[in-house]
């Protein structure tokens, strides 16, 4: 057999099933790092700030809510014994890798038609690799967090991190948001490309879920009667159990945790299974 033969492209009917999606997915692994950091790219590209826009558009938003929460509106008075700067900060690192995540994950299949409308690749590819701009966040939000943390260490001598095992909880809450992002994802991303209106739609519905979930204030602020609704918002426990395990804030919430997890695995299934079904007729329409 001569290289060329070796090196041939075989060209075979689309095999259907969630283990066929997965070794498609990794076939068409050297896409993923191209989708990445050209939706990295997005976020300062044409701008003449560069990197920093993006950095603003992190530190901004940090230090305008932390101030009308934290000193306006007294909430850092109710927060057990952590610093609210520190509190909030922890809180908005898993909530802005989810939201961030989510915003361009429904954009992903629009955003690349040209591309989508002409070459076959695993549209999959397209969601799963625009969580970048969320990892992006995350970063940025941790190294705030690791900042302000060795400030009030100078400050006022109390190292706030907790250096034990159940630091791993706070990586398991982020891996559970990144995954949580992609199964909402593979809903809207899909719907996207047919109704432009539903990202817009999306930023409408966030800052509400944003509120409902506990990130400016402590889940032990809220009264017992309201406590079970909780539950039915697998954000609020990814974020309480994210402070939980990055300094110990509350009590690890383990059964809205669980909960959370099953509804985050419903989601996945269930969006696994509508984008492959739907994703070819919504390229149609692109």
């Amino acid at each position: 057999m001569s290289s060329a033969d070796a090196t041939a492209w075989v060209i075979e009917p689309r095999q259907h099933g969630a283990f066929a999606r997965l070794r498609e997915l990794w076939s068409y692994r050297y896409l993923w790092w191209y989708f990445a950091s050209n939706t990295v790219s997005s976020l300062y590209r044409r701008s003449a700030l560069g990197w920093l826009w993006l950095l603003l558009r992190v530190v901004a938003p940090i230090g305008l809510n932390a101030l009308v929460f934290g000193d306006m509106l007294n909430q850092k008075e109710k927060v057990d014994h952590a610093p609210y700067f520190l509190f909030f900060v922890c809180g908005m690192a898993a909530w802005m890798t989810f939201e961030q995540s989510l915003q361009y994950i429904t954009r992903s299949v629009e955003q690349n038609r040209r591309l989508v409308t002409r070459v076959y690749f695993p549209r999959l590819i397209l969601p799963v690799a625009a969580i970048a701009p969320g990892l992006v966040y995350l970063a940025v939000l941790l190294v705030i967090l690791v900042l302000t943390v060795v400030f009030y260490y100078y400050r006022l001598g109390v190292w706030y991190v907790t250096l034990e095992p159940r630091l791993l909880v706070s990586v398991a809450a982020i891996a559970v948001s990144l995954l949580f992002a992609i199964a909402i994802g593979l809903w809207t991303s899909v719907l996207q490309a047919r109704y432009r209106d539903v990202r817009y739609a999306l930023r409408y519905v966030m800052p509400f879920w944003f509120l409902l979930t506990p990130v400016i204030y402590p889940l032990s602020q809220l009264a017992e009667r309201y406590r079970w609704f909780v539950t039915l918002n697998p954000m609020a426990a990814i974020v309480e159990a994210f402070k939980w395990g990055t300094f110990g804030e509350g009590v690890f919430p383990a059964t809205p945790a669980a909960v959370s997890l099953a509804l985050v695995i419903v989601t996945l299934v269930t969006g696994m299974w509508f984008f492959n079904r739907e994703e070819a007729a919504s390229v149609d329409k692109l």
